[in-house]
């Protein structure tokens, strides 16, 4: 491991035993002394790389999604051997990388060895990320059932679409991940083909979304993130505003979840924890309020 403390990695590895993903962009950094408690995504760490529920629900929603597409391919016209849509654009999947496909365990495990070792650790930051993005592209695996579902996809001839927060000058190392795992990367350098929109420094993908959809039919999105979907999400100023937006964002979309969007389990990180009161005192009296049934609609 090039970037951390492989005596780190084994005290929590002792711990937890098996793989699955983790780790990532979207963190917000809390001091370790805000907490009085292990690292405070380690439960949720855990159970992503020990549990079997987890890796049945990674297996579920690639299920689902598989079978929505076969669906789809079947009743579609065809353009020089491939499924296109009414508009003759040809069929594509348009998936979030990490905790979606590419699976970050060894990373999360590590800072949270580092956060538990060293109470001034930060946990997450961008500099640490981008070391791991860059420097460790062969230690990143695979969702649980991530290969078959890209594989099957193919097949079908419909273009797998990738669409990540990380970084476009970093690219070399997003796809030696994939290699790495077996991932077909044929074109993925081409910008013209469009299958791989990194970010240039903006977090929201809205933009690089509109850029798939003109270019490709999209007949399914993946993700592990609400962000990874089509729509932008309604400013608010407070939490308990934030979190009502991002949930009127889901119920907007009902008709959408299982037959064209899927989500991927992640309660290590993501917008809902970058939206959430940062110290355990402040996210306490928030569980208190959001406990009431009229939180939603709260101002």
């Amino acid at each position: 491991m090039n970037t951390f403390s492989k005596a780190g990695l084994w005290f929590l590895m002792s711990i937890a035993v098996g793989t699955s993903p983790c780790g990532i962009l979207a963190q917000t950094p809390a001091r370790a002394e805000q907490y009085k408690s292990p690292p405070p995504h380690l439960h949720a760490n855990l159970w992503m790389q020990t549990s079997a529920e987890y890796q049945a629900l990674c297996r579920q929603t690639f299920n689902s999604a598989l079978r929505e597409i076969k669906q789809t391919v079947k009743g579609a016209k065809r353009r020089q051997g491939r499924p296109v849509g009414p508009d003759k654009k040809p069929f594509a999947v348009v998936a979030d990388l990490d905790e979606t496909i590419l699976d970050n365990a060894r990373f999360q495990s590590e800072m949270d060895a580092a956060v538990w070792a060293d109470g001034m650790d930060l946990g997450y930051t961008r500099r640490r990320w981008e070391q791991w993005e860059r420097d460790n592209p062969e230690e990143v695996g695979l969702l649980p059932g991530a290969e078959s579902f890209i594989a099957e996809v193919e097949k079908l001839k419909v273009a797998m679409v990738y669409i990540s927060n990380r970084l476009e000058s970093l690219k070399d190392g997003t796809i030696r991940a994939l290699a790495h795992n077996k991932i077909n990367t044929q074109g993925l350098q081409d910008i013209k083909q469009g299958r791989l929109l990194l970010s240039e420094g903006a977090s929201s993908k809205q933009a690089r979304i509109k850029q798939a959809e003109e270019k490709f039919h999209v007949v399914a999105f993946l993700g592990d993130n609400l962000n990874d979907f089509p729509g932008e999400t309604e400013e608010a100023t407070n939490p308990m505003e934030r979190v009502a937006a991002f949930r009127k964002k889901a119920e907007a979309a009902s008709d959408l979840w299982g037959t064209h969007w899927f989500m991927l389990p992640n309660p290590v990180y993501g917008s809902w924890d970058q939206i959430l009161p940062k110290t355990i005192k402040e996210r306490m009296d928030f569980l208190k309020r959001a406990s009431n049934p009229a939180f939603v609609d709260a101002k």
